[in-house]
């Protein structure tokens, strides 16, 4: 199955700029994900390879010159929007307008490869890049029709330490969409760090939330029905994405310098995250792996989501490519608790990025009931994955991701000298392989629990994980480490939004890849931008310096969440 999405996006030569709603985008062409590729505004030049390189995504200029016969997917900018002009040529070379897109002054086409350099050279057009095309496997409309898992926690042993561990004095970081108020989570979200122009921590996605029940909610609106994994555990949002779910890469690694900065204040021994992107960039130079890794070597266990662009190999996201990070994929234990007849989910991705194989582990990752989210996006998208007013039927390596992070909890409560690489190697010993578990796709295996708590109890007997991996250097792009992902931020304060694309961050900074550091949190220009509050009781906090930030792209793991995940 193959879904594509146009998305409006803000253009600075367009005249009354206003900024559109997630649904309305959503209104404004089909699909379900945006794919953009880094895009050279320079001046055209006359001969085609000039053109091309000056105005089209050198990802897709690729594609033309590898197959020129083949159809090229595209967005094209107007010089002059007013006009026909553009759109005619398009006809005349072979190719037809799909979708008009006024909000950026342009449309959406199907073009010949051959017919790109002619398109790029013509003067009535600014640009083109690639509309994306995300592939899926298979149609995922059975998840949202299919019974709620209620066998996930026997399938995992997690019944063998109930009564025994909860996760009590374990504070799990998770760096998302941001975390609603719950009954199910009482008083134990120690603080909500809001690094989006919100400023409030409130999840209106709706990712966030759902994750948090799965990783500690007490299932109390359900008689502990839909517990968690470990209901005494603490959790501290940093929510980094709004409700259209998007955010850019310099956001992320901003939200980890301030999980890194506060670890000790809020004991934090576990982050869960679920972003990716669908990067290439070598883990070694990578920026988001350099900072991924820093919370590693501080200590704390990064439980990062392997994506859900499965089941083809090489599709596993960034930072789930880091080698140091826990990379969970997603097993369907097919409705029985027994765990010899669970598979890898066929949306799951793998690969061996690096050299590495992905994931480490996988974790039941269809239909899992959490905390609905109610009147969030994917709330109001996806009716039918109700369970009721209080909860939702959620899908994907997200949810996987969640389950390890909770066992990380119980695993740190357990022991709690445990260091990231002995409760890596501690997991992936003790996890359970059958003959459907096609290495590599499954990592180790499913993971087990009881076994895992009985090993790290019982220490003298496991192997630390990522001996002699080579840490990333960070001296990478910041672009390169986006992939085809973008966002869209008013970076001049114009109120117009820029796309945000090349070595500058979403407040317009220029990067440096060497200024990250988890001492200067305070001299941070993200300090200043980030609304942090204590619990449920919001603290004042005001700032105009990102009011006019926007986000029109969906690269918070859109892949995952608007086809598979959430279906």
């Amino acid at each position: 199955m193959s879904g594509r999405m146009t998305v409006a996006v803000h253009a600075a030569s367009i005249a009354r700029p206003r900024v559109l709603s997630h649904r309305a985008m959503r209104l404004l062409a089909a699909g379900v994900a945006l794919t953009l590729a880094a895009i050279l505004a320079v001046q055209p030049q006359p001969d085609a390879s000039s053109a091309i390189a000056a105005k089209a995504d050198p990802a897709l200029a690729a594609d033309a010159a590898a197959a020129p016969a083949s159809t090229l997917h595209v967005i094209v900018r107007e010089s002059v929007p007013a006009t026909d002009d553009a759109e005619q040529l398009v006809k005349d070379l072979g190719g037809n307008v799909t979708h008009e897109l006024p909000i950026i002054g342009g449309f959406s086409a199907q073009l010949p490869g051959s017919a790109l350099a002619d398109l790029a050279r013509s003067e009535w057009v600014s640009l083109v890049w690639g509309d994306g095309q995300i592939r899926m496997s298979g149609s995922t409309s059975p998840y949202n029709s299919q019974d709620p898992n209620t066998f996930w926690r026997q399938s995992i042993r997690l019944n063998q330490v109930d009564g025994l561990y909860d996760g009590t004095g374990v504070t799990v970081a998770l760096l998302d969409t941001g975390v609603s108020q719950s009954g199910d989570l009482g008083n134990r979200v120690l603080a909500r760090v809001d690094l989006t122009p919100d400023h409030d921590g409130f999840d209106r996605y709706g990712h966030g939330t759902h994750l948090s029940g799965i990783i500690a909610g007490t299932g109390a609106a359900s008689g502990g029905q839909w517990r968690g994994v470990a209901p005494g555990a603490n959790l501290v949002s940093v929510k980094v994405a709004g409700s259209d779910g998007s955010t850019d890469v310099s956001v992320v690694i901003a939200g980890l310098q301030w999980v890194v900065s506060n670890r000790a204040t809020y004991n934090i021994r576990v982050l869960n995250l679920a972003f990716g992107t669908d990067s290439k960039q070598s883990y070694s130079v990578d920026p988001l792996d350099y900072a991924v890794e820093q919370a590693w070597f501080s200590g704390i266990l990064v439980v990062a989501s392997a994506g859900n662009r499965g089941p083809d190999g090489g599709t596993v996201n960034k930072p789930g490519d880091d080698p140091f990070v826990l990379t969970v994929g997603a097993a369907d234990n097919h409705g029985t608790p027994d765990r010899s007849s669970t598979t890898v989910a066929p949306f799951s991705s793998w690969g061996s990025p690096g050299g590495f194989m992905k994931p480490d582990v996988v974790a039941p990752g269809i239909t899992i009931v959490s905390i609905r989210d109610s009147g969030s996006t994917i709330d109001v998208a996806y009716p039918d994955a109700r369970m009721g007013d209080s909860y939702f039927k959620g899908t994907g390596t997200s949810q996987a991701a969640a389950i390890v992070s909770g066992v990380a909890a119980l695993m740190f409560q357990a022991n709690p000298s445990l260091t990231p690489d002995l409760a890596k190697g501690a997991l992936m010993k003790t996890a359970f392989r059958n003959a459907s578990y096609k290495w590599p796709t499954a990592g180790a295996g499913l993971v087990d629990v009881g076994s895992a708590i009985q090993a790290v109890t019982h220490i003298g007997g496991v192997t630390p994980a990522n001996l002699g991996v080579v840490p990333s250097t960070g001296t990478g792009s910041l672009e390169a480490s986006r992939g085809s992902f973008h966002v869209m931020a008013d970076i001049n304060g114009d109120g117009v939004p820029e796309l945000v694309i090349g070595e500058t961050d979403v407040l317009g900074q220029p990067w440096s890849a060497m200024s990250w550091s988890a001492l200067s949190w305070s001299q941070s220009m993200w300090c200043s931008l980030t609304s942090v509050s204590s619990g449920w009781s919001s603290t004042s906090w005001s700032s105009t310096s990102w009011s006019g930030t926007t986000w029109s792209a969906i690269s918070w793991s859109a892949i995952s969440w608007s086809a598979t995940t959430w279906s």
